[in-house]
């Protein structure tokens, strides 16, 4: 088992970033668009962070699709602001993920669900943890920081 933390891909300090398995990052992907079922795309944009998924239920199910923070029509889901953030609700009313922005960094809240119904990602205290492959943690142009097969 290799631990990572404490480390900075491809963000400098002072820079907006995701705290990601205690580290800071620019960018993550959970899964992968066209290629998994499902995935989760935070990345920062004009300074300001953005999501981009589609997030599937425990039972492997399409809950919602999320477009530039904002969910896609149709589906019932809805977008709720907080504090620091906002909230992606179902269409039943329960939290599927979160945005919060704290002065360092922002954490990103909820669970990702692969096909199988198996949890890749997480939130956990103050930080979100991949559980499961594939995945990116940070991006600059061409180039990853790390993957995860």
């Amino acid at each position: 088992m290799v631990i990572m933390r404490g480390n900075r891909f491809f963000v400098r300090p002072g820079e907006k970033c995701y705290k990601v398995t205690s580290n800071l990052t620019n960018y993550l992907l959970v899964g992968s668009p066209g290629i998994t079922e499902y995935y989760l795309e935070a990345t920062i944009e004009a300074d300001e962070y953005v999501l981009n998924a589609i997030l599937l239920g425990p039972n492997g199910k399409r809950l919602c699709g999320i477009e530039r923070n904002f969910p896609s029509e149709g589906e019932g889901c809805t977008k709720e602001m907080t504090p620091r953030g906002y909230r992606i609700r179902d269409a039943s009313g329960s939290s599927v993920l979160e945005i919060e922005a704290w002065e360092e960094y922002c954490i990103v809240r909820g669970r990702v669900y692969n096909a199988a119904g198996e949890i890749a990602a997480k939130d956990s205290g103050d930080d979100f943890l991949i559980l499961k492959g594939p995945a990116v943690i940070g991006r600059s142009g061409n180039s990853i920081g790390m993957s995860i097969a």
